[in-house]
């Protein structure tokens, strides 16, 4: 396993970041980053979709923020690049990675699912997430988010296990 800090999985320097979080659990060989996007996905939990539903109120009635809905989009073929899966674009994606950014006037987030040969029966999968903010909003937006974050991978992280 590479313990080298890898920055290409960024949306901004280290340094520039408002918010970052790695995660990672080991998975089986056969599965590739969309599926595992889509096994993390599929049947939020009532708490997050109703996390979701709180968000999209608050940012539409304090700042006209486009509603993201949550997560669900049904996927009848694999995403290409540039195209949206939910509420992200997708700017990479392989078998081993998937790249997934939303950025609006408040705020820029890349999520990057990384997988990589951990044993021969065994992959790795990492989770980053970085986010830059652009204004106040922004960072008053990322305060739950980032407590909440971290709860959320590891639970979601769960279902590839």
């Amino acid at each position: 396993m590479n313990h080298k800090f890898d920055t290409s999985n960024l949306v901004a320097p280290l340094q520039e970041l408002n918010f970052f979080h790695k995660d990672h659990t080991l998975i089986n060989t056969d599965i590739t980053a969309i599926q595992a996007y889509q096994i993390m996905t599929q049947q939020s939990s009532v708490l997050l979709n109703i996390a979701f539903k709180i968000r999209d109120d608050l940012s539409y009635r304090l700042n006209r923020v486009k509603p993201i809905k949550g997560f669900g989009a049904s996927m009848g073929e694999i995403p290409k690049l540039n195209q949206k899966l939910d509420f992200f674009d997708v700017v990479k994606i392989s078998d081993q990675e998937l790249f997934l950014q939303s950025t609006d006037k408040h705020l820029s987030v890349l999520v990057a699912i990384q997988i990589e040969q951990y044993q021969p029966n065994q992959n790795i999968l990492k989770i980053t997430t970085s986010v830059i903010t652009y204004n106040f909003f922004g960072k008053i937006y990322m305060l739950p988010v980032s407590v909440a974050h971290g709860i959320i991978v590891r639970n979601m992280l769960k279902k590839l296990n």
